[in-house]
């Protein structure tokens, strides 16, 4: 049995490191660039709802009566 070079193991090991951090920063700025997107999408529909109050209701109305019909079967 022989003994593992540390030299090799300290280099996988930094280089294992480099890769999560590498990929925890890109995972990082995928869910800030979705969580802008999803504000921007609700700053829009909230913008949509008080200038068509009516229309946003009936559409709420509709979607929750498709629903119940669903739930039922």
């Amino acid at each position: 049995m022989s003994i593992p070079n540390t030299s090799t193991a300290r280099d996988t090991s930094a280089a294992v490191k480099d890769f999560a951090n590498a990929a925890e920063d890109r995972i990082s700025d995928t869910v800030e660039q979705a969580q802008a997107l999803a504000q921007e999408q609700y700053d829009k529909l909230t913008v949509a709802i008080r200038r068509n109050p009516l229309q946003a209701a009936g559409i709420a109305a509709g979607i929750g009566f498709v629903v119940a019909l669903l739930a039922r079967r």
